[in-house]
This record gives structure tokens, sequence and C-alpha cells, in this order.
């Protein structure tokens, strides 16, 4: 029986920039797309955001960023809906956050 190497052989043949390519395109097909979301979410959204302003609640946020999601927990020192945008005080210190960006939220019992 003749016992082959299979990919081993192979892989010394490749060139630097080969791999490099294709670690990419791997990653690339890791990467989510953003969901759609619809009007009642974001209503249910206004209504814990408002809840939460008000009684002073902490909540954790779902970001979509770059095809990842990111998650951050903060107090909610203000609304700004002119500028479409969601400011925190998180451990670190404040956040920004776009709403364009929330794909999910919650209240921190």
């Amino acid at each position: 029986m003749n016992r082959d190497r299979g990919v081993i052989k192979w892989t010394s043949m490749m060139l630097p920039e080969h791999v490099k390519r294709l670690k990419e395109l791997t990653e690339q097909q890791e990467k989510k797309e953003k969901p759609a979301l619809d009007e009642q979410v974001f209503e249910e959204w206004s209504r814990v955001l408002g809840k939460a302003y008000y009684e002073n609640h902490s909540i954790k946020l779902t970001l979509f960023g770059d095809g990842d999601e990111i998650f951050i927990e903060g107090e909610v020192l203000r609304i700004d809906q002119t500028a479409n945008k969601l400011v925190l005080q998180t451990r670190e210190g404040k956040e920004r956050v776009s709403f364009s960006d929330i794909i999910d939220l919650s209240v921190i019992a």
C-alpha cells in the first residue's frame, strides 16, 4: 500500500503571498453581514432606552462593526437624536455610539 503525505507535501511549495491571500480570503468569508431590522425593533429600543435613561439602568449593546459583533455595557448619559448618537458611561470612559451600528439592546438587571 502506498502512503501519501497528503497536503503536507504541497505546503512547502506555496509562496508567502499565496498564504497571505488565503488567510485574507478565509477572514473575508467568516465575516457576517449586518442583520436587517424593522420599525418595531426601533420602537422597542426607543422605549427601553428612555426607561434606562430616566431610571439610571445600565444597558448592554451589541454593535456591528467591520463584519463582527462588539459588546458594550454602560449607563446612558445622553440620547442625541439630532446627531443619531448615544452617549454611554462605560468602565473605560465615555463612549459615543451611532444608532446605525446597534443591532441589539437590552437592560442589565
